[in-house]
């Protein structure tokens, strides 16, 4: 390889791991200011300690339910495993119908009020309704998840697609691209920035429907959300916490490796977006 080139790597890759480093410092960084101030709010007695836990006393706790018991592992894998299946489907059909809609005025005209109403809808809401008619066991909470994800992932697929230029069609059609064909290769790739913003939305708000059904849901065994509700017959606010905190960074780090993910294939690499 030539050395100029291979000093150029290097520097590229330098400079690449540096930028990483100083991305996970700035995202850390306040959550660390926080906890010594917190920190040093209950040892001081500013704050009770028996009402909001320590951040020692959380490590304390999250090192005890996961590597002592284990059961912290367990309630996240059900969480999981709800939110992969309801998620999953919501993107399938929400995608697809989604694109249907924007292919014809009229049902755009219906509907696009109609989705864009039920956006605002609290997913928490759907859940009594889903308790009475499918029971208090795995379906309730699987289908909230996939609620609160369809909507807003039909509604930027349909405007999304409903947005791209009538010429960038035309001129795929006339090209000889119709049907699928012509959606597959034309108008998913252009409508890519909308859907990846209604698939963080949908990410977001699934995780919201899945602790809240299963803090309702009686017949659901284990769930993070089934672990901070049973936490409070015990008064034990640090499982709670622990509970709250490892939800929030779950959710971030899928939208990291997941979504970031499909972004950096898709858009940025077509050159649409370029993340800072």
């Amino acid at each position: 390889m030539n050395p100029i080139n291979q000093e150029w790597i290097q520097k590229d890759d330098n400079k690449g791991g540096g930028h990483r480093f100083k991305n996970i410092w700035r995202y850390i960084y306040p959550f660390l200011v926080i906890a010594v101030i917190w920190e040093a709010a209950v040892r001081i007695n500013l704050i009770s300690l028996a009402s909001v836990p320590a951040p020692s006393t959380l490590i304390q706790e999250f090192i005890e339910l996961a590597f002592i018991r284990f059961t912290l592992w367990q309630h996240l894998g059900s969480s999981l495993i709800r939110l992969a299946i309801g998620y999953s489907l919501a993107i399938l059909i929400g995608t697809l119908i989604g694109a249907l809609l924007s292919l014809n005025g009229a049902l755009y005209a219906l509907f696009e009020p109609t989705l864009s109403m039920l956006i605002s809808v609290p997913t928490i809401a759907w859940v009594p309704i889903l308790l009475i008619t499918l029971g208090l066991g795995e379906k309730t909470v699987i289908t909230a998840i996939f609620i609160s994800a369809f909507f807003p992932v039909t509604y930027n697929t349909m405007r999304g697609v409903h947005t791209i230029p009538p010429s960038i069609s035309n001129a795929a059609r006339t090209m000889g691209l119709e049907g699928a064909a012509l959606f597959l290769k034309v108008l998913l790739p252009a409508s890519m920035p909308s859907i990846i913003n209604g698939l963080r939305l949908a990410l977001g708000y699934s995780w919201r429907a899945l602790v809240g059904a299963e803090l309702l849901a009686a017949l659901i065994e284990k769930g993070m959300g089934k672990m901070v509700y049973q936490a409070r017959f015990f008064n034990d606010p640090a499982v709670m916490m622990v509970g709250l905190i490892l939800i929030g960074v779950s959710g971030y780090l899928l939208d990291q490796f997941f979504l970031v993910t499909v972004e950096r294939n898709t858009i940025e690499k077509w050159g649409m977006s370029k993340r800072k």
